[in-house]
């Protein structure tokens, strides 16, 4: 039986999601079942799904209508049978053939450790990289320490996780409050009070393009930020509200800036 689930919500994804399971079969550890959601899509996301049925351990849950992001995420979370797991964007890839297999070994290293998080590659629509993100902490990380500087610097800390222990996960779900920072939530839930861990190599390739949900969402980022201190008991005071204005501002506008930068290498 498999011990590792690589969870991929999709909806309308026919651009990218056979470069994302290709990055599945390409990797070094073999048993890996593969569930994918497909949230009612109308382009030809169904067809290539079709296509790989034969070539990856994959179960398809089709969708009767298309749900909210929050719901859709967590419908797939539901599915979950294996000891780990991952949640795989669909326009994100694996950029590592060891990536899981990595993934396993560190897990099994520090079995009281909920989460094992990575460097990311950041690429665009044609898969050429722009940045790295280096994270440069250690392999053992503080996940509170890790929230209360998400909050600070009004940037996601965490990363993406590259395995996540089931165990962990629990009941814990994508809370619905939360839009632009449902992936802080949901890894500080899981390893609250609790020691994470990094592996420093670029083990995902997240894209940019303009069809990132990031944009519609940025508006909403500084009051998710404070919803956070709210609910994860962290004192925000006049200056600190203050300071977060102003970092939430400039961190936009970074964005923006290199969106604009993978359009025009694009």
């Amino acid at each position: 039986m498999a011990r590792f689930s690589v969870l991929i919500p999709v909806y309308n994804g026919a651009d990218f999601i056979d470069q994302a399971l290709q990055s599945i079969a390409e990797q070094t550890l073999k048993d890996v079942q593969v569930i994918v959601s497909n949230n009612a899509s109308t382009d030809g996301t169904a067809e290539i799904l079709k296509d790989w049925q034969d070539r990856l351990n994959l179960k398809v849950i089709t969708q009767p209508r298309t749900l909210p992001m929050q719901s859709h995420f967590n419908a797939v979370l539901d599915a979950v049978e294996t000891e780990f797991y991952m949640l795989l964007c669909h326009d994100d890839y694996l950029s590592d053939p060891n990536a899981l297999e990595l993934a396993v070994t560190a897990l099994d290293e520090y079995p009281d450790a909920g989460a094992v998080y990575c460097d990311l590659l950041y690429v665009n629509a044609n898969r050429r990289t722009l940045a790295r993100r280096r994270f440069n902490r250690r392999q053992q990380f503080s996940a509170d320490a890790a929230g209360l500087e998400t909050i600070k610097f009004a940037r996601n800390l965490f990363g993406i996780p590259i395995g996540v222990r089931t165990a962990h996960l629990g009941k814990l779900r994508y809370d619905p409050r939360f839009h632009y920072t449902m992936d802080v939530d949901l890894s500080w839930s899981i390893s609250k009070g609790q020691t994470a861990l990094h592996i420093s190599k670029p083990l995902i390739s997240n894209r940019y393009t303009d069809t990132n949900t990031t944009w519609s969402l940025l508006p909403k980022a500084l009051q998710e930020f404070i919803d956070l201190s709210e609910k994860y008991g962290v004192p925000m005071g006049r200056l600190s509200r203050f300071r977060l204005i102003w970092t939430n501002f400039f961190v936009n506008q970074q964005k923006r800036l290199f969106n604009l930068y993978a359009r025009l290498l694009a």
